[in-house]
C-alpha cells in the first residue's frame, strides 16, 4: 500500500495551544508519500523508528502492520524547496503517512487508530528535543482541512470564508522549532508575568479567529481577518517578552507594504522563519502575492487540502 499525508499550518494558536487555547489549523496540499520498501530500511529517521516501536507496543512485534512499519520508507521532498525546509509539518506527515501505510498492511484504514498511533510516536521523538508539540500538525495530516484543534481531543472542521484570500510565503529562512519553544519556556520561568499575558493574548485572539468562522457568512470574512491582525501582534509581543526572535524582518516589511490593501500578516507555526501568512479581502489576492514578490518574498502555491491521510494499492 502507499499512504500520503499533507503538510499544515498553524494559522493562529501557537505556544498558547499548549495551554489548553484552540489552534486554527489548515493541511496544506504538499505530501508525505510512504510505502514498504523491498526489505528492511536504512536507518536514519526516527520517526519511522518510533512509529515502528508504537505499533510493536501496541499490536506485538509480529502483527502484518508492526512488521510493515519496520520496512517503511517515506518521501518527504514536497516540504523542501531548493533544499531549504519549509516549515510545513513535514516529520508530523511523515508520521502519519507511515502510520497509515502499515496499518492498511493489517486491515482497513481506521483514522482513529492512525492519529494515536502517529500522535504518540510523533510526541515520543520530539520530546527529548524539548518540543513534544500539541499534536495539532499530526490531527491535521490525519484529518485534512481547516480545523479548530484543542489537547485533549477537540477536532472540529471549518470552512475557508469566500470572501478571504490567504496567501502563504517564505519567509526566507527556515526555523529550529525545539530551540524557540525551549527560548519560550526558559524566559517564562524567569518572567511568568509577562510572558503569560503575551500568551493570554494569543490565545485570545485564536478564540476570535475560531468564532468568526462559526459567523454568518457575510460577517465571518471581516471578523476573521480582524482576529489574524490581532493575533499577529501577539505573537510580536510574546517575541518581545521572551527575546526569542519569532518574528522575521520579511514579516515586518510584509506588513507594511501589504497594509494599503487592509491585509493581516503574520508568523505560522513556531515563527522565527518557515512559513508567513498575508490574509486579505479576496479582491486583492493577486495584489498581495505581487507585492510580496516586490519585497523579496515568495509566495507558495500552496492551497487548502480536504483529503489528509489517504491510501491506495501501490501500482509499482
Amino acid at each position: 500500500m502507499i499512504a500520503t499525508a499533507p503538510g499544515k499550518l498553524i494559522l493562529t494558536g501557537e505556544y498558547a495551544v499548549l495551554d489548553g487555547a484552540p489552534a486554527l489549523v489548515m493541511a496544506v496540499d504538499r505530501r508525505a508519500v510512504a510505502r514498504r520498501g523491498a526489505g528492511p530500511r536504512a536507518e536514519g529517521s526516527p520517526f519511522l523508528d518510533a512509529v515502528a516501536a508504537e505499533l510493536a507496543a501496541r499490536r506485538g512485534a509480529d502483527d502484518p502492520a508492526a512488521r510493515a512499519a519496520r520496512e517503511m520508507i517515506v518521501d518527504s521532498s514536497a516540504f523542501y524547496e531548493g533544499g531549504a525546509k519549509l516549515g510545513l509539518g513535514s516529520s508530523a506527515a511523515v508520521s502519519v503517512a507511515a502510520a497509515a501505510a502499515a496499518l492498511a498492511e493489517a486491515g482497513p484504514l481506521d483514522r482513529a487508530e492512525v492519529l494515536a498511533v502517529a500522535q504518540a510516536a510523533h510526541a515520543a521523538t520530539q520530546a527529548p528535543l524539548g518540543a513534544a508539540g500539541s499534536g495539532a500538525d499530526v490531527a491535521a495530516a490525519v484529518h485534512g482541512g481547516l480545523i479548530v484543534y484543542e489537547m485533549g481531543g477537540r477536532i472540529e472542521r471549518r470552512a475557508w470564508p469566500a470572501g478571504l484570500a490567504i496567501v502563504p510565503f517564505f519567509t526566507g529562512q527556515s526555523a529550529e522549532t525545539p530551540r524557540l519553544v525551549a527560548q519560550v519556556a526558559a524566559a517564562r520561568a524567569v518572567r511568568p508575568a509577562s510572558v503569560n499575558a503575551a500568551l493570554a493574548a494569543i490565545a485570545e485572539a485564536s478564540r476570535a479567529a475560531c468564532a468568526a468562522l462559526a459567523a454568518p457568512e457575510e460577517l465571518a470574512a471581516e471578523a476573521l481577518l480582524a482576529a489574524f491582525a490581532i493575533a499577529g501582534h501577539a505573537v510580536e509581543a510574546l517575541s518581545l517578552m521572551t527575546g526569542a526572535d519569532l518574528v522575521p524582518d520579511s514579516v515586518g516589511i510584509a506588513r507594511e507594504e501589504l497594509f494599503r490593501y487592509g491585509a493581516a500578516v503574520k508568523t505560522t507555526g513556531a515563527g522565527g522563519g518557515d512559513v508567513a501568512i498575508a490574509v486579505a479581502p479576496a479582491r486583492y489576492g493577486t495584489d498581495v502575492a505581487r507585492a510580496l514578490i516586490q519585497v523579496g518574498c515568495r509566495p507558495l502555491g500552496l492551497a487548502l487540502d480536504e483529503t489528509g491521510v489517504d491510501t491506495r494499492p501501490d501500482a509499482g
